[in-house]
């Protein structure tokens, strides 16, 4: 497949960026430096990235207020919004746009930024910090993320989501966990099916780094760029996974949905790392 070069560093998570209703405008404050817009991503995963972390934040204030009927409504938004963000997604794979005249990123890049996003996203302002990051960039723009940042992008709202219901199980019971378990689920799912098309429509690592490092002056950004940040989100989700699942104050039937999971991330983290083997220092 065709391979675009990558925008400037942390464009891979600038979705909260877009505005829901505009689809690839920049809220205020987003601005990069010197005045530019930050990189957007494409609005066919942008806008629902972002439905998918409004939804959640939503179901996750009704719970934790004792009002978990409000959180069916928005758990069941999140479900909807993550199968489009990931049918986007395979838009863009069978789509890649030709290459742009951008600087790029080696794989420990897009490790770091997926710790990152880890640290941002578990004291609850993975938004706020994907503005403040974006707007450290000097980027002619507007432009678009490449495709493979801008499918990073929905890996990361996968793990999001993934965390996230993870973390509301334990408040939960009957319907409501059922609920929960489907966002959860979903997102697992659809990260499992993303990780193969990426696999079929990428070319192998060593004729993809031969590719790279063909050309002085250009770095691209291939998947066996990107996938290895797909690997450090998928360890932090899994730690949180095991430590509920045996945590004996979190209700049974939560735990049991925690562990019916585990497996399949453990699956998937298996194919990442095959696939794409972790960066190793030079």
């Amino acid at each position: 497949m065709r391979r675009c070069t990558i925008l400037p560093a942390l464009a891979l998570v600038v979705t909260a960026v877009l505005a829901v209703s505009a689809g690839a405008q920049a809220q205020p404050g987003a601005k990069a430096a010197g005045g530019d817009a930050p990189p957007l991503n494409p609005s066919i995963v942008g806008v629902p990235i972002v439905r998918t972390d409004k939804a959640l934040d939503n179901a996750a204030n009704a719970i934790d207020t004792g009002n978990g009927a409000s959180a069916v409504g928005p758990l069941k938004a999140s479900r909807r919004n993550l199968i489009r963000s990931y049918r986007g997604a395979k838009y863009l794979i069978a789509n890649t746009p030709p290459p742009a005249d951008e600087a790029g990123s080696g794989s420990k890049r897009f490790i770091r930024m997926a710790r990152r996003f880890i640290r941002a996203s578990q004291r609850g302002h993975g938004s706020t910090w994907i503005r403040a990051q974006a707007s450290q960039d000097d980027v002619a723009g507007p432009v678009f993320a490449d495709t493979a940042t801008a499918v990073f992008s929905v890996f990361t709202s996968q793990y999001q989501a993934a965390t996230l219901a993870a973390g509301m199980a334990p408040d939960t019971k009957g319907n409501l966990l059922n609920r929960v378990k489907t966002t959860l689920q979903t997102a697992i799912v659809l990260r499992n099916r993303l990780v193969k098309i990426v696999h079929a429509a990428a070319p192998p690592a060593e004729e993809a780094s031969v590719r790279a490092h063909a050309s002085q002056d250009v770095e691209v950004t291939t998947f066996d760029v990107v996938m290895p940040g797909v690997a450090t989100l998928l360890g932090d989700e899994l730690q949180q996974l095991n430590a509920l699942s045996t945590d004996t104050s979190v209700p049974a039937a939560a735990r049991t949905a925690l562990t019916n999971v585990i497996a399949a991330d453990n699956q998937v983290l298996t194919r990442v790392n095959t696939w794409w083997p972790p960066a190793t220092e030079d």
